[in-house]
């Protein structure tokens, strides 16, 4: 096959095609890749002559995936290709599987079979459902060292401000530090629960993912920790949001789970965060509650001037680090990963824009006529095939945003293929940590307030 001007697209002959020792190209002889790379790392059949190895599906209309062209599904025989980014894959190999069948939507009883739909993980709705981690290992001995404790736990290491401002509580509440400002609402849970002397775990539950799930709500992405509550009708939270689980955290961020999956970015420490939120509570306070409000604000200004900590809104940083993300993402946190500026090789924009995206996942969901939905859905198959070239293609940071996309989407539909593609592209980046979590959250997902893995 090797010629002086390299291989070629497309074998001459099924006898040269089957003894080509590269990789099968899941497109066959339809394959519109011109790419060097993608040419000679996989082998392309005779064009009218692709073989198809039992139990393989491809697609069945045009090669590349275009955006405009009728995509009416043959009622007789519908061939869908499948992406498999298997969770926790160290290699962007892929192959053609056959998905479980979805369960059926509320608008329609038939079954649609595509990866891109399934009830497998479901979501947790009932909020006293508590996941069972019986078969998983207990873990080692917690350090004595109080930071590599909950970074044992967490998997992350917690910021010099977060430790900062344990100690600012306990100045304000001895007893009970978490509870410091319950006069505004407010609750220090997650890695702070650690540092509480009121935590208390049951030695069969010292599992690694029920540390993962402990108060982690329905829309943290898994670079998200939560270590603030608020209102349980609204499900607002504040947590640390970092771009890498092996960097400290980029900023703080908001959001109300009952809502939607957007977060807003409060301020790069936790002393801004709470800064923010205490101007928000003298706004709607009574003249009572003002002077105790105002009392507790100047307390943590005087004590974060101390220790060297800005209140500023929107540090320069943060600004800096908005500039250099690839993509908005739908949560609105923004997604950072690392590009070769000359190749520009690391991520590719989606097939789709977000506004497209998001009218072709309404679809999915809402549709009452059976035909849209399937024709939907081969859309979205679309957007997640081109996200998996992509990862052959070295660009992996088009598989996690995407991945991210659904999840912040919503619903049962898109979990298992958003955990496919979170889960190859954060191995892919060099990122396992954010791939057990979005493992462990997405395979018991639930929703509501009631997120305390240990209360019991």
């Amino acid at each position: 096959m090797a010629g002086e001007a390299g291989p070629s697209l497309n074998c001459e002959t099924l006898e040269e095609y089957q003894s080509d020792s590269r990789i099968a190209c899941k497109y066959g002889s339809k394959c519109y890749q011109k790419n060097p790379v993608h040419i000679n790392k996989y082998k392309h059949p005779p064009k009218g002559k692709a073989p198809v190895k039992k139990g393989a599906k491809r697609f069945k209309k045009a090669d590349s995936p275009p955006k405009d062209e009728a995509n009416e599904p043959d009622s007789d025989n519908v061939e869908a290709e499948i992406s498999d980014a298997s969770s926790g894959a160290h290699s962007p190999k892929r192959k053609a599987v056959k998905p479980n069948p979805p369960t059926d939507t509320p608008s329609s009883s038939k079954q649609t079979s595509s990866d891109c739909t399934s009830d497998e993980p479901s979501a947790k709705n009932e909020e006293n459902d508590v996941p069972n981690f019986s078969d998983e290992p207990e873990m080692p001995p917690s350090p004595s060292d109080m930071r590599q404790s909950i970074k044992q736990k967490f998997l992350f290491e917690m910021p010099e401000d977060f430790y900062s401002f344990w100690e600012f509580c306990q100045t304000l509440n001895g007893l009970n530090p978490a509870m410091a400002f319950r006069d505004i609402g407010l609750q220090l849970v997650g890695p702070y629960d650690v540092l509480s002397s009121h935590f208390r775990v049951n030695k069969n539950m010292r599992k690694q993912s029920y540390y993962l799930l402990h108060w982690r709500y329905y829309y943290d992405p898994p670079g998200f920790q939560t270590v603030l509550k608020g209102d349980d009708k609204k499900q607002f939270h504040v947590g640390y949001f970092r771009d890498d689980p092996k960097s400290m955290p980029a900023f703080l961020a908001s959001n109300c789970a009952a809502k939607d999956g957007v977060f807003t970015q409060m301020a790069e420490n936790i002393f801004g965060a709470v800064n923010v939120l205490l101007n928000d509570a003298k706004k709607t306070a009574t003249p009572f509650s003002q002077p105790k409000i105002s009392k507790l604000q100047k307390a943590l200004q005087g004590y974060a001037e101390e220790c060297g900590f800005t209140l500023e809104h929107k540090t320069q940083a943060m600004k800096q680090r908005d500039r250099r993300t690839v993509s908005k993402t739908f949560n609105g946190l923004g997604l950072l990963v690392p590009v070769e500026k000359k190749t520009e090789v690391g991520y590719r924009e989606l097939l789709e824009t977000d506004a497209n995206l998001k009218r072709i996942l309404n679809r999915i969901v809402e549709s009452e006529r059976q035909d849209l939905k399937d024709k939907a859905l081969d859309q979205l198959q679309q957007v997640v095939t081109a996200a998996n070239i992509a990862n052959d293609e070295c660009d992996f940071g088009t598989s996690v945003e995407l991945g991210l996309d659904l999840f912040a989407y919503g619903g049962t539909e898109f979990e298992r293929t958003a955990l496919q593609l979170l889960s190859t592209g954060y191995s892919l980046l060099g990122r396992p940590e954010f791939a057990k979590v979005a493992q462990v959250h997405i395979s018991n997902r639930r929703k509501g307030a009631k997120l305390d893995m240990f209360d019991s």
